[in-house]
């Protein structure tokens, strides 16, 4: 017999073979009180046979019953209701699918259990502790080099180079660029813009470098007779003083007026290119040019490839360390976000209702397939592996009705032989 290596078949046959032990016990008492109350007759050898005999019959009825379970006892088939789970075993399926579909995916249950649970304070009581935030952003740091050494596949790049070559061609980056300009310019929200622009300008013009630069110019383009009199640098001065002031006041007006002319043609010119990619076919097929120019260029695909690369080994790097940059960014975040969340009573009330508005749909949407799903699968199984399997979980556990059949029997066959002698010795 080859070795038993399943704990629960080696704890099933040795529950069975005290059950069957106790049963030879009853059995071998029997047939010796039996042989002692005719050699030698006593009361007492009465009452033990009694005893003995009802432990007997107490055991092997349960011994039958749990058999019955599971197969025909002793190969006797015509004994009708028996081997009632191999027999049964669609109905049982049909029976567990209703069971946990009814009671554990209704509705109301599932609703009920998702309203007594405070999801999003569990979730803001996690992130506030401090381990708990170290942990997770150390592990979260860790998956990332598996994720990029997933991603950093050269047919994975070729794949989406594809697709993405398809369909950005198929993008109208005219009318994008128009769309974009649009809503830019929309209420006058690209002022807000040109105000960054004058400011930087502004701050350029003011630079101590800007007066030599632009005096250098000057001083380049002066005539040579300038240069021969040897006055081309203080004329250079002069020139350069009343350029950049003339720039820089024109920019401070402009900065301080929003309807200053410039400002306005500004607006204008912004109207006007949107137009012209919005309605001039020339334009329009020079941007989409551009487009496809791009697209082609293998020198920009190295470029963003390289970049991607970089920024991979900054990543493998980075995790690395003890004292990684990611991994602490992330726990601080994940602090950050569990402490506003404890403390945020309205929005921990939107995520849990958020979750329960999200799974009923769900479990409203599934509880059907999964019903079938749990049909289908024990109609799959064979008879013969639903009860072995079914055997060793609960079989065990089983025997202890077969002690309880035997110590019951021999108690109530007691009773039985006392109450019998005490009425007839009363009569």
């Amino acid at each position: 017999m080859p070795p038993i290596t399943d704990p629960r078949e080696a704890a099933l046959r040795r529950r069975k073979a005290i059950a069957l032990g106790l049963l030879g016990i009853a059995g071998a008492g029997l047939a010796v009180v039996s042989v002692l109350e005719r050699t030698h007759p006593h009361w007492a050898f009465g009452f033990l046979a009694a005893v003995f005999e009802a432990a007997l019959v107490g055991g092997l009825a349960d011994w039958f019953a749990i058999v019955a379970l599971f197969r025909h006892p002793m190969g006797m088939r015509w004994i009708p209701h028996t081997a009632i789970i191999p027999s049964k075993k669609d109905a049982l399926g049909a029976s567990l699918a209703d069971f946990i579909c009814d009671h554990f995916l209704g509705t109301r249950q599932v609703a009920e259990k998702l309203q007594s649970m405070d999801i999003a304070g569990a979730i803001a009581g996690k992130l506030a502790d401090s381990a708990f935030a170290g942990t997770m952003g150390r592990a979260l740091a860790n998956a990332l080099p598996r994720i990029l050494d997933a991603l950093d596949s050269d047919e994975l790049h070729r794949f989406l180079h594809r697709i993405a070559d398809a369909r950005l061609r198929q993008v109208d980056l005219s009318g994008v660029v128009a769309v974009v300009l649009r809503q830019l310019t929309a209420d006058g929200r690209h002022q807000a813009l040109v105000d960054a622009g004058l400011g930087y300008a502004g701050e350029v013009l003011a630079a101590p470098g800007t007066h030599e630069r632009v005096a250098d110019l000057a001083g380049r383009e002066l005539w040579k007779v300038l240069r021969y009199l040897k006055i081309d640098g203080v004329v250079a001065d002069k020139v350069a003083d009343k350029l950049v002031a003339g720039m820089a006041g024109m920019v401070s007006d402009m900065a301080g007026d929003r309807d200053h002319e410039m400002r306005q043609r500004i607006g204008a010119e912004f109207e006007r290119l949107i137009v012209r990619l919005e309605d001039d076919p020339s334009l329009r097929e020079r941007v989409n040019a551009f487009r496809d120019q791009l697209i082609e260029d293998s020198d920009l695909s190295r470029y963003l490839r390289s970049l991607w690369r970089d920024l991979a080994t900054w990543i493998r790097e980075d995790v690395e360390r003890d004292d990684s940059a990611i991994a602490t960014r992330i726990s601080s975040i994940g602090a950050e976000v569990g402490s506003r969340l404890a403390a945020d009573d309205a929005m921990r009330a939107w995520i849990n209702e958020g979750v329960v508005e999200l799974v009923l749909p769900e479990v409203e949407r599934y509880r059907e397939g999964i019903r079938d799903f749990i049909v289908e699968r024990v109609h799959q199984w064979s008879a013969e592996e639903l009860t072995r399997e079914l055997e060793l979980a609960v079989g065990s556990d089983l025997q202890f009705i077969r002690y309880n059949g035997t110590a019951v029997g021999a108690l109530i066959g007691g009773v039985l032989y006392a109450l019998v002698h005490a009425i007839q010795a009363l009569v």
